[in-house]
């Protein structure tokens, strides 16, 4: 006797999205401001520097949850255009808060000798952004097959 087994694939729009939703999730709380006076170095995250990094956040979580739900097969409406929204709005929500760090960068390094930097995370949070289109629009083109 034989069996066959069914081999169930993961939507690849979902793995993209819902690695884009890690990713926005964990860099608002990765050093979004760096600065280093005399020795001495601060950083701030999203988290703790306003709504931003909060927003990019519940963002991901939403990203994440979407493409569990999708994985998994269960019925929600239209999840690549859910994933497309979130990935836009965490990649606006992004390059508003980099030009704002930006700014502020630039103003400490012109005021105070020492070094300011743009961190890590808040580029962590614009790569989150589009990975989180792609695999919404990834969605969105296999519907569509």
């Amino acid at each position: 006797m034989t069996t066959s087994m069914s081999r169930t694939t993961l939507p690849i729009g979902a793995i993209v999205g819902g690695v884009g939703g890690v990713l926005a999730a964990v860099g608002a709380f990765i050093a979004w401001e760096s600065v280093s006076i005399a020795g001495t170095g601060e950083s701030m995250t999203g988290w703790d520097g306003g709504n931003g990094g909060k927003i990019i956040a519940v963002l991901g979580l939403v990203a994440i949850a979407v493409a569990v739900a999708w994985a998994r097969g269960t019925r929600i409406p239209s999840p690549g255009r859910v994933m497309v929204v979130a990935g836009v709005l965490v990649l606006l929500v992004g390059v508003l808060n980099y030009s704002s760090v930006n700014d502020d960068v630039n103003a400490g390094n012109a005021m105070v000798p020492g070094a300011a930097s743009v961190g890590i995370g808040i580029y962590l949070d614009l790569l989150a952004g589009v990975a989180i289109i792609v695999g919404g629009v990834l969605g969105l083109r296999a519907r569509q097959n």
